[in-house]
């Protein structure tokens, strides 16, 4: 899960998934006349694992699976 953060003068004061959420708590900071800053997390995604297909369909990429039969 990703962690952005909201600091000020050096501490954390808000972390969260959402990168719009962390910008928006940051800007109503600024608008107070503090000096937030929104910090992203650049730590790398972990790879996704892939999901199983529902039984008794045909592979994605094959001749039957376009034709939707």
């Amino acid at each position: 899960m990703r962690r952005h953060r909201v600091m000020l003068d050096g501490r954390e004061l808000y972390a969260g998934a959402q990168w719009t959420h962390v910008q928006r708590f940051a800007e109503a900071l600024r608008a107070r006349g503090q000096d937030a800053v929104a910090i992203r997390d650049e730590t790398p995604r972990p790879p996704r694992a892939p999901r199983p297909r529902m039984a008794g369909l045909p592979p994605l990429g094959t001749a039957l699976a376009r034709q939707g039969k």
